[in-house]
Order: structure tokens, then C-alpha cells, then sequence
């Protein structure tokens, strides 16, 4: 269920931080590649949750597939009505998804603590990983304006911040600091370290690499804050399945 949780979460990430790098900047190839990828994204993550028994959920993990098969079909025309909608609709599943298997493995206790978890990690998940396999792209497109990049590294501190202000929130107003301290202190402070503080001291240098048109140094900091973020999303997920909140 958890491994579910997180690769759909991940797949939904790729596909909605899309819009901030623009088809006009990356072309539609790059489009193309990362639907691709959130779609095995989902693949496996239909597939954990039928092998857990969850064949309801494995459904729904499949449909937001099925939608950017179409999508796949209009890319050719961005202008055009069909498109919005089939690329919205995609979105909207991928997200959707995201929300239904959130509230089945981790089971919070309030609906707010499911919508801002599922947010909040997508958010997380989807600018870092999405700005990391830009930086490469910008070795296939030469000349491809910085700005998309920009805006991802903007994305990634804005939902940094977000994922810690949720966690804390959770741990304080959910009445389980003491808890979490006391059984799981080692777990949390790494996922801590990793997860929330990883991306903010990381931050400064991809900024600062970005800002001097350096993609490649850029990518290899990326390449750290994926490794942190993704081992911080993972004990993340763990901690609130044993708690019901969003930590």
C-alpha cells in the first residue's frame, strides 16, 4: 500500500508540475517522455496495490493510463479545446488517485489531513524529480531558455516549506509529538534531516547554479535533493501509517 501511495504520488507529481515548463521551451518530445514515465509510474503502482489485494484501488491507478493514451493522441494540437481537456483530465486523475490511495494506507483522522498530505508530497515529489530530469534535458536542447528551470527551483523551496509547515502543524495540533519522539525519534529525525531540511540547505545551490545558466551542476545538486526527498517522502510515508497524520 505504501509503495503504492508513493508512486503514484510521484507519477501525479511529474505530469501536474508539466504546465511550469511550457511545450514552447522543453518541445512536445520532453511532454512526451514525462508522460511516459508517470505512466509506468502508475503501471507499478497498479500492480502493488493488486498484488495487496486492492483491486479497487489498482483500478483507479489505471484510469489516469487510459486518459493520457488520449492525451497522447492531441498533443500534435495545444491550441485546441480536446487537448485542455484530455491534459486536464489526466491531472485531475492522476491527483484524484493520489487522494484515494492516501486515504487507504495511511487513514488519517480528517479529511484536511488527507488533502494537505497528498498535496503537500506530490508537490514535493513532482518539482524535484521533474526539475532533475529537465537538467538533462538541457543537454539534449541547446539553447533552451533557463526559465523553466528557474521556475522549478522556485517550486521545489515553496513545497519544501509547505511539507514542513504540514508537518508540523500534524505533529502538534494531531496530539502526537510525544509519541513520535519518544518510539520512532530516530526515523523521524532522518526523514526530518532528509526530507524537510534536505531541499531548504540544498536550495542556495541550485539557485545559485541555475541563476548562472550552469545546468549540469545544477543537475547533480538535483541528483542529491532527489535521493533526499525521496528517502524522506518514504519514511514519511511509513510514520504517518503508524500515526494517521501527515508527518
Amino acid at each position: 500500500m505504501l509503495l503504492a501511495l508513493f508512486l503514484i504520488s510521484l507519477a501525479a507529481g511529474l505530469y501536474v508540475f508539466l504546465p511550469l515548463v511550457g511545450r514552447r521551451n522543453a518541445g512536445v518530445k520532453f511532454y512526451r517522455l514525462v508522460m511516459i514515465i508517470s505512466a509506468a509510474l502508475s503501471v507499478c503502482a497498479a500492480a502493488a496495490h493488486w498484488l495487496s489485494g486492492r483491486r479497487d484501488l489498482a483500478f483507479s491507478d489505471c484510469v489516469p493510463i487510459v486518459l493520457t493514451a488520449a492525451t497522447w493522441l492531441v498533443l500534435r494540437y495545444p491550441k485546441r479545446a480536446v487537448y485542455w481537456i484530455a491534459s486536464t483530465g489526466v491531472g485531475v486523475t492522476y491527483v484524484g488517485a493520489a487522494l484515494i490511495a492516501y486515504q487507504e494506507a495511511i487513514a488519517p483522522k480528517h479529511w484536511i489531513w488527507t488533502l494537505t498530505g497528498v498535496l503537500t508530497t506530490i508537490a514535493l515529489l513532482g518539482s524535484v524529480n521533474l526539475a532533475m530530469t529537465l537538467g538533462h534535458w538541457y543537454l539534449v536542447v541547446r539553447g533552451m531558455p533557463i526559465e523553466p528551470l528557474k521556475r522549478l527551483t522556485i517550486a521545489i523551496i515553496i513545497a519544501a516549506a509547505a511539507k514542513i509547515i504540514v508537518v508540523s502543524v500534524a505533529l502538534t495540533a494531531g496530539n502526537v509529538l510525544q509519541e513520535v519522539m519518544l518510539r520512532h525519534a530516530i526515523f523521524f529525525w532522518m526523514r526530518a534531516a532528509w526530507g524537510l531540511l534536505g531541499p531548504v540547505i540544498l536550495f542556495p545551490m541550485i539557485w545559485g547554479t541555475v541563476r548562472i545558466r550552469s545546468t549540469m551542476a545544477a543537475t547533480g545538486i538535483l541528483y542529491v535533493a532527489v535521493v533526499a526527498v525521496v528517502i524522506g517522502e518514504v519514511l514519511g510515508g511509513w510514520l504517518s501509517a503508524l500515526v494517521h497524520l501527515p508527518v
